[in-house]
């Protein structure tokens, strides 16, 4: 759930080392059609955010996306990390084999358990410097399920590191900052019968990344529902804002129109294939450096289905960067991303049922001072009979101070939405505390075990929750 945007960690700062630059990503984006049992067919859309893993652009890894796009099952999400393997054949011609493995559901697609593995070949031409087209096949296999497909499909890569080479020093302006995080709450007023078996109002949680740090002109954000009977929704967007600055608000402050398109479904909302627009006014302040405050009006409409409904969300956003070098004795500031194993003990079912289940995250961390952190997460169920269930989660955590080298622990706290795969989620809003501590591990990285509990407001799960992560911590620093 929320998963696919948000892709996680907790606090690694290094062993005493400086965190390397964040490097520059790749982005993968494409579209196919699955066969699913009963002659039923299902447009399935998918994107990777991937990091040369050798230094030469070959190997890359990342957190990736899939979800439906037409057909009828819209709210099929699954989240996970994928690995790629690039060559170049000459002339403008490359080709690639990767390998995603991960897990989620919805839309009572038949998905077992959740886990998926699609390894897929791709054979693309160069548009230009940094945009490439082309078709790949693959095999999408949910293990414990009911859906195995193979498919030929369209695929788009684009790789803005190779439009870097421009033959300036590579220290000739300042690094720009990664962006901003923001936490946002909403509700959504159904319209019509578009709703009306979810109740006057469904509360929404989720967050927002652009790659600005005032709020930029485009972002990706993930929202769940936190409360009015829709339990296991999920959806995520694009966005796309058409805005004037007013000054008086702040460096970041802003007035416009922000214009939303992607993917979302389940909790029993009607969005059909999955396809949701939605376009809303919006103001917003920069009440204290690095910090910004907002708040939308609008609508979102199902593409392909009968939702339509009046949106409302406000938001809290904080810069993940800055574009200038720290000065001596200045915290650096740094992003810790993190894949992470968790088991939940004895989860309520609606069927009256208690029984253990396991999940797959991913986990971003932004450090807000020396010991300071804000956390975003999400993890989708791979065993344990659930195979639609997934978890939000956003919050604040403290750790130990990042020069210890050896052990280290913390604390975080966060809050968000949870639902799906028959576990009685109540409304859906969740609450997390979690203890962890960590130690050094390969590639930089550092191993990270965590024992926490897992309540919903309103509903039967409840219980403790067992993780094992490995992290890896990057500098946001200016260079």
């Amino acid at each position: 759930m929320f998963g696919a945007v948000l892709w996680l960690g907790g606090p690694a700062w290094a062993d005493g080392r400086a965190a390397d630059e964040l490097p520059t990503p790749s982005v993968w984006a494409g579209y196919e059609t699955l066969r699913l049992p009963n002659g039923e067919t299902m447009g399935w859309l998918g994107g990777e955010l991937l990091f040369d893993g050798d230094g030469d652009g070959g190997w890359q890894i990342g957190p990736a996306v899939y979800g439906a796009a037409a057909g009828q099952r819209g709210g099929l999400f699954v989240g996970g990390l994928s690995l790629r393997r690039r060559w170049a054949l000459g002339n403008g011609w490359g080709a690639s084999a990767g390998l995603f493995a991960g897990a989620g559901g919805g839309a009572g697609a038949p998905v077992g358990s959740g886990l998926v593995l699609r390894p897929s070949l791709s054979v693309l031409k160069a548009l230009g410097p940094t945009l490439d087209a082309g078709l790949s096949w693959s095999w999408v296999d949910f293990s414990s399920g009911d859906i195995r497909s193979s498919q030929v499909g369209l695929t788009l890569a684009w790789h803005p590191e190779h439009g870097q080479d421009n033959g300036e020093p590579p220290d000739a302006a300042p690094a720009a900052p990664l962006g901003q995080l923001q936490a946002t709450a909403g509700v959504y007023t159904p319209a019509g019968d578009s709703g009306r078996h979810l109740g006057r109002h469904v509360g929404l949680v989720g967050a927002r990344v652009t790659p600005t740090a005032g709020g930029g002109r485009w972002g990706i954000e993930a929202e769940t529902a936190g409360s009015g009977g829709a339990a296991g929704y999920m959806a995520i967007f694009g966005t796309l804002d058409l805005a004037a600055p007013v000054g008086v608000m702040g460096p970041g402050g802003r007035v416009g129109l922000r214009l939303g398109a992607g993917l979302g479904g389940g909790g029993a909302v009607p969005t059909g294939g999955g396809l949701i627009a939605k376009a809303a006014f919006f103001a917003q302040a920069e009440p204290w450096p690095g910090w910004t405050l907002g708040a939308a009006w609008g609508q979102a409409q199902g593409v392909d289905g009968p939702w339509h409904a009046g949106l409302a969300q406000a938001w809290l956003g904080i810069a993940l960067g800055s574009p200038r070098a720290a000065a001596p004795g200045d915290h650096p500031s740094e992003i810790e991303v993190s894949m992470a194993l968790r088991h939940h003990a004895q989860v309520q079912r609606r069927d009256g049922a208690r029984l253990g289940l396991d999940t797959v995250g991913l986990k971003l961390d932004a450090s807000l001072g020396e010991h300071l952190y804000a956390t975003g997460e999400a993890h989708s169920a791979y065993a344990g009979r659930a195979g639609a269930f997934g978890i939000g989660l956003v919050g604040l955590g403290w750790a130990g101070n990042r020069d210890t080298p050896g052990l280290r622990t913390g604390i975080e706290l966060t809050a968000g939405a949870a639902g799906g795969g028959g576990v009685d989620a109540g409304g859906g809003a969740v609450v997390q505390a979690m203890a962890w501590a960590s130690w050094a591990g390969p590639a930089r990285g550092r191993w990270r075990v965590g024992l926490g509990r897992l309540e919903a407001a309103r509903g039967g799960l409840a219980g403790n929750v067992v993780e094992l992560a490995w992290t890896r911590a990057w500098s946001l620093s200016g260079r």
